[in-house]
């Protein structure tokens, strides 16, 4: 069947705007963009490639070998197979990112990848790029209205699922005991594989009644983000308070913990034109975040001493800082 390339240009640019949305949700450490597109680009490559594979190579197994019927080997496919096989390529992306900003940032004192959000950004980045090769195939299987309504109610289905797996390597930096952060990612990627096939099982006995459950899913990932961006507040406030007067302003110190607020700042800075200090001070901010995660996670974990870290990121604040940022003023 041909494929409309306007309409699934209209896919692709969905999937796009889903994942710089995702993205901008992590308000205090927004990861950056060399990190989140090479795990997008492995959703639609290598994951597709080799899940397609390997799911292709069970149903002929069960087809040729087991003799089982075409029905019976769709839904055991899709149930049992399709969610182990592609959150498995799906998660390993997560770990690469993972392991790479870790060797990457380790020696300039930022863990890049660390806490559920940054695991949500991960994990919903690979989903969107694995679910719109998924749904470009099903296209051609089976028409444009499929497309259409798997764009339109099943666009973040891929992201839910493999946030799991997200989120238990990005808490690898927030435990203390070594068996936790073994276990934390394994239980993540096992979490993913089971509400994979819980979709698909809901999606194949029930139809369309799987993305009501899916928009529950949603609802408890948009209470997830909520709370543990609370967290990243709290952590802020209590960790920058000791560095007023030092590395950060009173009226900095006011401004950081609250997003808006450092919002408005900028738009102000920008709008009565003066482009250096909101350059700056966007660094500036940005460095005492990392500051405040940093101390926050020395003291969580086993990991040999920070204190060189620590000082880094106060001589990055001071560098960024030059001749002086400007200071928000009430």
């Amino acid at each position: 069947m041909a494929i409309n390339l306007s309409l699934a240009g209209a896919g692709v640019l969905q999937a796009l705007v889903y994942l710089l949305f995702i993205r901008s949700v992590d308000l205090y450490e927004r990861e950056a963009l060399r990190y989140v597109l090479p795990v997008f680009i492995w959703g639609f490559s290598v994951a597709v490639v080799f899940s397609l594979l390997f799911n292709t190579l069970s149903a002929v197994t069960l087809t040729e070998v087991a003799s089982v019927d075409q029905r019976v080997v769709s839904f055991v496919t899709a149930v049992f197979v399709a969610p182990v096989v592609e959150e498995f390529w799906k998660g390993l992306a997560v770990f690469i990112v993972f392991l790479v900003s870790f060797v990457v940032h380790r020696r300039r004192g930022v863990v890049e990848f660390s806490g559920v959000m940054d695991g949500i950004v991960y994990g919903s980045a690979v989903g969107f790029g694995f679910s719109i090769v998924e749904d470009l195939l099903y296209y051609a299987q089976a028409g444009p209205e499929t497309f259409v309504v798997r764009r339109l109610f099943g666009g973040f289905a891929h992201a839910a699922f493999t946030s799991l797996t997200g989120i238990g390597v990005g808490l690898i930096p927030w435990v203390r005991y070594r068996s936790l952060k073994v276990l934390l990612p394994l239980v993540g990627l096992g979490g993913a594989m089971l509400l994979h096939g819980t979709f698909n099982f809901m999606a194949s006995v029930f139809g369309p009644a799987a993305y009501v459950v899916l928009l529950f899913v949603l609802a408890g990932y948009a209470v997830l983000i909520a709370a543990w961006l609370w967290v990243e507040r709290r952590v802020i406030r209590n960790e920058l308070r000791d560095e007023v007067g030092g590395s950060i302003s009173a009226a900095e110190y006011g401004i950081l913990p609250t997003y808006f607020r450092r919002t408005l700042y900028y738009a102000r800075l920008f709008f009565t034109g003066h482009p250096i200090e909101w350059h700056r001070a966007r660094q500036v901010h940005a460095a005492a975040v990392d500051l405040a995660f940093t101390k926050r996670l020395s003291r969580i974990s086993h990991a040999a001493p920070q204190e060189y870290r620590l000082r880094y990121l106060r001589g990055r604040i001071a560098e960024h800082r030059g001749a002086g940022a400007s200071v928000y003023e009430p």
